[in-house]
């Protein structure tokens, strides 16, 4: 099953879904319960004995019914079934075949019948959704998002209701399987709520996860006899460093690369035209040291034969698919290329950094490394991942869309902090060590887009790829293309190369999530990243005493706008004055998202909020839920506010994440996230306490809390806890705060 999703390849663990169900008999679908006996004419269902009777029928009616809805006549229903030894499973292998036809597709209005028949079976799952298999809806929903993604790019767009969203999105059913297929649960939670569908999750299931034998990668069992840690000169470290410059680790062969009498390490200053290679790893994948600025032969090696591959065959010179430069940077690094390999001649060298080697322990002087990473990445001739598992993968064994998929999705470099930054200072020199060669990562997305608008990726492949490619644009794209001063003036003046305008608090609210998601050793070094991916310097940061608070409190003292969005986080905040607004880290401890709505400006009394909606009420209006007294006083407080008779209900219910109590005598105001409460959902909010108003009618508040708001539908079912408003989402008015 979801074998479509990689087409022509073939999955390496196609999902296994049994059916032992009918084949649908060819008749009308809307007919087909009450054909088979278990809807009644007036369009009730029989529950009596339902599942025992009826089960396997509900299966064929959604599944194959919903197929022969679309291609009549022409569907052979065998297509989507192969045998397994005494099984038979479902398959869709065969669904290209039916999609491919773009004139029989639009000949035949398979796209308006697809619409049509999605809609309906998305209804009837959530009719019949505890009495169907999990696996059996999984495979469903695979054929609903094939067809309505089809219909889509055929057809043109078209607004997807809310049902059918509901089952296109990921569910708990393909996270608890991934989970079991050993993924990291942070990982499957990540790719969940940030918009994954169905057929992503179902992708990502059938990929054999190649876990690495650690201890071939590292030097424990590396099998040479002389092996040797080959040590960097500390002193010299230290010397280039406290004189302004950047050490690289110059490697030579001592012998015939293909002999084993090791290499010599020279810590040379960086200097321009002398191009070097940037290692970007994982220390646990092997080549860290946490007692030296030393490797073994082995990984030193490893080192040179790659930084050689990279800086001298021809087929990795960067280019940049996609950018209105492309023509004249490529020509640039062409001649770059081949000027460094004239001048290189019979020298046997090349230079790399590497952490390991090129930071030393001493705080000081650490310190003045780590300040200089970032120009590291952005000067280096090419920069290398290392990642364990990326490094048992063949590039050429499988589709560009699958690399980028692995990389996004199963690498440890892409869940660890630090890589952040070294990726993003990358740019277009961001390389991926596989198995039979380094691979330009950088450029994957942009080539997938590109065969995308062109027609070239086949088509139930094209929703999987666009997953993969936001999730790459947001870690990196986004926040290159904003660096890129020349970018954003082609941006001004209307390029029509570039789409979209970006701003500041756009990319604050992009990486605050990709350092938010990203793992970490220890927490002070989160606002190291984050102002070194906003290109802030980390010098002051560095230099904060008292731990990552007060590193994030340097951090924030370096910005002058902030999003809105930090509001309604539930992350521990400062408690000092004109600071409540702020969280103390940058990572997530619920579900990851992204910082939404725009940036208010920082002052000193706190953040200025001016285009959301709010409240504003003395807390003695408000009528405790969870009190002993509510059920013997809520009477009158109807009574009081005009609600006990009223034909139309217009209250609402507030209820906190955190215990709040509201005090008496204090007036308070609540910020709703967005205005609209529609019926049964709730809104988020953050609850302030009102302290005055002075000039331009700017309310100025203190932080409390934040929570949930809700409509009251019916009297009779209010929250446990919480409290009652007598006014509802009616009564929301724009005001201008400043939340500290």
């Amino acid at each position: 099953m979801a074998e479509h999703l990689f087409f022509p390849e073939k999955p390496e663990k196609p999902l296994r879904i049994e059916y032992t169900g009918p084949l649908y008999d060819g008749g009308e679908w809307d007919e087909y319960p009450t054909r088979h006996g278990w809807k009644k004419g007036n369009g009730d269902i029989e529950w009596l004995g339902f599942l025992l009777a009826h089960a396997k029928e509900v299966e064929c009616w959604l599944y194959f019914g919903m197929l022969f809805y679309v291609f009549g006549e022409t569907l052979n229903q065998a297509d989507f079934l192969r045998k397994e030894e005494s099984e038979e499973l479902l398959t869709t292998t065969h669904l290209c075949d039916y999609v491919d036809n773009v004139q029989e597709w639009k000949k035949k209005k398979y796209g308006e019948r697809a619409v049509t028949i999605v809609d309906k079976v998305c209804k009837e799952l959530e009719t019949f959704k505890d009495s169907l298999r999990d696996e059996m809806k999984l495979a469903i929903r695979l054929i609903c998002q094939a067809l309505w993604n089809t219909s889509v790019k055929r057809d043109g767009p078209r607004p997807q209701p809310e049902h059918v969203s509901r089952w296109l999105l990921s569910d708990t059913y393909e996270t608890v399987r991934m989970i079991k297929s050993e993924w990291c649960p942070w990982e499957v939670m990540k790719s969940r709520f940030t918009g994954c569908h169905v057929d992503t999750m179902a992708y990502l299931l059938q990929l054999n996860r190649r876990k690495p034998a650690w201890d071939n990668r590292t030097h424990v069992a590396c099998g040479l006899t002389k092996c040797g840690h080959i040590p960097a000169d500390v002193e010299h470290l230290h010397a280039i460093l406290k004189d302004g410059g950047i050490p690289l680790a110059k490697i030579t062969p001592l012998a015939d690369e293909d002999g084993d009498a090791g290499f010599k390490i020279e810590i040379v200053r960086k200097r321009t035209g002398r191009p070097y290679v940037a290692i970007s790893h994982v220390w646990s994948d092997g080549m860290g040291n946490c007692n030296g600025n030393s490797l073994p032969n082995c990984q030193v090696r490893l080192l040179y034969e790659q930084a050689t591959r990279l800086v001298t065959d021809k087929e990795y010179i960067p280019r940049q698919v996609g950018d209105p430069l492309e023509h004249i940077e490529t020509g640039v690094s062409r001649l770059a290329h081949f000027a460094f390999g004239q001048a290189r001649g019979k020298d046997k060298s090349v230079l790399v950094w590497i952490d390991t080697l090129c930071i030393p322990e001493q705080r000081d002087v650490r310190s003045l490394a780590i300040q200089r990473i970032r120009q590291v990445y952005l000067d280096a001739y090419r920069v290398l991942i290392l990642d364990s598992e990326m490094r048992e993968v063949e590039s050429n064994s499988i589709s560009r869309t699958q690399l980028l998929i692995r990389v996004v999705f199963c690498s440890g470099w892409m869940r660890r902090l630090w890589t952040l930054q070294e990726g993003l200072a990358a740019k277009y020199r961001l390389y991926v060590l596989f198995s039979d060669k380094p691979v330009n990562i950088a450029t994957i997305a942009d080539e997938i887009l590109t065969k995308i608008d062109k027609n070239k990726l086949p088509i139930l492949q094209e929703r999987v790829a666009y997953h993969a490619m936001s999730v790459w644009f947001m870690f990196f794209k986004e926040s290159i293309d904003y660096a890129s001063k020349f970018i954003r003036t082609l941006d001004f003046f209307g390029s029509p190369f570039v789409e979209r305008a970006f701003d500041k608090g756009h990319i604050l609210s992009a990486n605050w999530y990709n350092v938010g998601t990203r793992t970490a050793t220890k927490p002070e070094d989160r606002p190291i990243i984050l102002a070194g991916v906003l290109n802030f310097d980390v010098k002051p940061i560095l230099d904060a005493k008292g731990g990552p608070e007060e590193r994030m409190r340097v951090f924030y003292g370096m910005l002058d706008e902030f999003p809105y969005g930090i509001l309604f986080e539930e992350e521990p905040r400062f408690e000092d004055e004109g600071m409540r607004w702020a969280v103390k880290q940058c990572q997530f401890s619920g579900m990851p998202h992204v910082l939404g709505g725009k940036t208010g400006k920082i002052t000193p009394r706190g953040l200025q909020v001016s285009s959301l909606s709010s409240w504003l009420f003395p807390s003695m209006v408000a009528l405790d839920i969870s009190s002993a007294d509510f059920q013997s006083t809520s009477g009158d407080w109807l009574v009081q506010h005009n609600l006990k008779d009223a034909t139309t209900v217009d209250a609402c219910t507030l209820h906190f994440t955190n215990s709040v109590k509201l005090m008496p005598d204090k007036v308070y105001g609540v910020i709703l996230q967005r205005e609209e409460s529609y019926a049964g959902k709730s809104c988020t909010f953050a609850l302030v306490e009102y302290q005055s108003t002075e000039a331009d009618n700017v309310h100025y508040a203190r932080y409390v809390g934040v929570g949930t708001a809700r409509r009251v539908l019916i009297w009779g079912f209010l929250p446990r806890d919480g409290y009652l408003l007598p006014f509802g989402f009616k009564s929301l008015e724009k005001r201008v705060w400043v939340v500290g």
